[in-house]
C-alpha cells in the first residue's frame, strides 16, 4: 500500500509542477520545486536505493514533460543524487534520533532547503560543463537563491503531508501477520 500511495503522491507532484507551477509567470524568476520537496520527503522515509530510484523517476518525468528546456536526464541525475544523499545521511547519522530516526518538522524543512540549494547548484554546474549559455554567475546566484527560498516556503504544504502519510503507512505494520517461520514452531 505504501509504495502505491507514494507513487501517486510523486505523480501528483510531477503533474502539478509541470502543468501549473512551471507555466506560471513568476516576476521574480523560478517558482517552487514541488517535485524536489516530495522526493526529499520520500528520501527521509526510505532506503538510499529506493530514494535514488524515486528521485530518478520523478526527475526523468520532469525532463520529458513540457515545458522542459534542457537536455533530458539533467534533472533526473540531480534528483537521483539528492535523494540518495539525503536518505544515506539520514540513515547513517544521528540526525532526527539514533540512526535515521524520525526528524522534527523544522529539520525536515531544513533538509528541503539544503537539498534545494544543492540541486540548484548541481544543475547549474552540469549546465556549465555542458556549455549552456544561460549559466552565468549572476543568473545562477539569483535563480538558485530564489528557487531555494520558494521551495522552502512551499515545503510545509508538500513535504510535511508526504512525511505524515508515509509514516502512517509504515512498511512494518503488516510484516508479522503470519508470524515467525521456523523449523519447529509456527
Amino acid at each position: 500500500m505504501r509504495p502505491v500511495v507514494t507513487l501517486l503522491m510523486v505523480a501528483v507532484a510531477v503533474l502539478v509542477q509541470a502543468t501549473i507551477v512551471n507555466r506560471l509567470p513568476f516576476d521574480w524568476g523560478p517558482g517552487p520545486d514541488l517535485v524536489l520537496a516530495t522526493v526529499v520527503a520520500v528520501a527521509l522515509t526510505t532506503s538510499p536505493a529506493t530514494a535514488a530510484g524515486c528521485g530518478f523517476a520523478a526527475g526523468l518525468a520532469m525532463d520529458v514533460l513540457p515545458p522542459a528546456e534542457h537536455p533530458m536526464g539533467r534533472y533526473a541525475l540531480m534528483l537521483c543524487v539528492a535523494a540518495y544523499v539525503v536518505s544515506l545521511l539520514h540513515a547513517n547519522t544521528g540526525l532526527g534520533g539514533s540512526g535515521g530516526g524520525r526528524l522534527s518538522r523544522w529539520a525536515a524543512l531544513g533538509v528541503v532547503a539544503v537539498a534545494s540549494l544543492g540541486v540548484g547548484l548541481g544543475y547549474a554546474f552540469i549546465g556549465l560543463v555542458m556549455g549552456d549559455a544561460h549559466v552565468t554567475v549572476g543568473a545562477v546566484a539569483v535563480n538558485v537563491g530564489i528557487g531555494t527560498l520558494a521551495t522552502t516556503l512551499v515545503a510545509p504544504l508538500v513535504t510535511l503531508p508526504v512525511l505524515a502519510v508515509r509514516s502512517l503507512l509504515a512498511e512494518d505494520d503488516f510484516a508479522t501477520i503470519q508470524g515467525p517461520i521456523s523449523a519447529g514452531r509456527w
